[in-house]
């Protein structure tokens, strides 16, 4: 008989590890479904099967009182009204499906499934393996010469950032494996461990995104803060922190003399600052507009081109986001998913830093809550400057991190 819950948790597994194409789609019945969300699909079968064997009691386990989930469901229901009251789209429609329907439903079956922490960390060493993989992969991009016009690294990615993103918690994800213990009794694993982290910095450097090397640096910070107490002295955090400093002052070293850089540095009219800039004004006058249910799921290029009149000469045409993720949400969810979208990351929050101050929870489990909180913090960081929930693989991620940390809580509580 199938196992059902081992197979649902493969088809997670499966899901994470496709994240990195999680652009390709197949197109059923004039309905695209992306290589990330076929697990899913598969995995919601398996579950309809257990259903009936009375293995799962769907609903039963949620309390509708919990701020965690009435986050959820103001965030979701704000994008579906913002949906309903804006210009239909069949675009906007397969975002909904792609950014919240998917993903939510891939996190609702991982929590159903009863994960303990071990779980959770096989899912943390395939995000990690394929992080590394991907690293590996676009360096041989670079050593091709296959660069943007500006000499920057973006592999498959629409742009260097987007890899970047992808990226960025695979340094975080290599780090908490090289401080386990389990991987300092393996030489093997140990050394497989330090060349992804040295491939995924090399490239990450590569692809000159300065926010995620910010964002990176002040995610490990936050990692080696919350899990000094499991991991290391308060001397190991001060060399950890003096490390982070030295790599990342080694990075603007390397890069000073970029156009890139002298551009930013010197504040040029044509940087890539100067463009957010003018996007955020943009972006302030379409929510002064529209304040209460936004514009809708990905209408955001048309509306902000509709704009120029107000902002005459545009640096910047193509803009598919604004840029910040706290005006994305508004825009594209209304002042109900701001709202829920808030409420929803401080009652996470909230739930893990409980977590790692109770006095019943293993060392295990503060160290992966540790981990978990820097992840987060990460996407909030580089949520100020750039937008990293609307694209595919970055919502699944998002969501994903929201599961775990919430199983790893029901767990301690078990």
């Amino acid at each position: 008989m199938l196992r059902v819950k081992p197979f649902i948790r493969l088809c997670i597994a499966a899901s994470i590890a496709l994240l990195s194409i999680a652009h390709l789609k197949l197109i059923v019945f004039g309905i695209p479904l992306y290589s990330v969300e076929m697990p899913i699909f598969v995995a919601s079968i398996a579950y309809a099967y257990g259903w009936r064997r009375k293995i799962f009691s769907p609903f039963g386990s949620i309390d509708f009182r919990n701020p965690f989930v009435i986050g959820i469901l103001l965030f979701f229901f704000g994008a579906v009204l913002s949906f309903a009251v804006n210009p239909f789209s069949l675009t906007g429609l397969g975002m909904l499906k792609t950014w919240f329907v998917f993903p939510l439903a891939a996190s609702w079956l991982w929590l159903e499934t009863k994960p303990d922490n071990r779980d959770l960390e096989r899912l943390l060493f395939v995000w990690l393996g394929v992080t590394a993989l991907s690293a590996c992969a676009s360096l041989v991009f670079f050593a091709q010469g296959a660069l943007t016009y500006d000499g920057r690294l973006e592999a498959w990615y629409a742009s260097p950032n987007y890899l970047a993103f992808f990226l960025a918690p695979g340094v975080l994800l290599a780090v908490y494996m090289l401080s386990s213990s389990f991987f300092a009794k393996r030489h093997f694993l140990q050394t497989l461990l330090w060349l992804s982290l040295a491939a995924l910095v090399l490239a990450l450097f590569l692809t000159r995104s300065y926010e995620v090397w910010v964002g990176v640096c002040a995610a490990l910070l936050i990692f080696f803060l919350l899990g000094k107490r499991e991991s290391l002295s308060w001397r190991g955090s001060i060399a950890a922190a003096l490390l982070l400093v030295g790599v990342f002052s080694s990075f603007v070293f390397l890069e000073s003399g970029s156009e890139k850089w002298q551009s930013l540095a010197t504040l040029n009219e044509r940087s890539s600052f100067a463009s957010r800039e003018m996007i955020w004004q943009a972006a302030a006058k379409i929510i002064a507009d529209h304040p209460f249910f936004g514009i809708g799921i990905g209408r955001f290029q048309e509306t902000y081109l509709a704009y120029q009149q107000y902002f005459p000469p545009y640096l910047e045409w193509a803009a598919p986001q604004p840029h910040n993720l706290y005006l994305a949400v508004w825009l594209e969810a209304g002042i109900m998913g701001l709202l829920g979208f808030f409420l929803l990351i401080a009652a996470w929050f909230r739930n893990l830093s409980s977590l790692r101050h109770s006095d019943d929870g293993n060392e295990r489990i503060k160290k992966i809550s540790a981990l978990l909180m820097a992840l987060f913090g990460l996407y909030l960081i580089l949520g100020l400057v750039d937008t990293p929930f609307f694209k595919t693989d970055s919502a699944f991620i998002f969501w994903f991190i929201l599961a775990f940390g919430i199983g790893l809580n029901r767990q301690n509580q078990r």
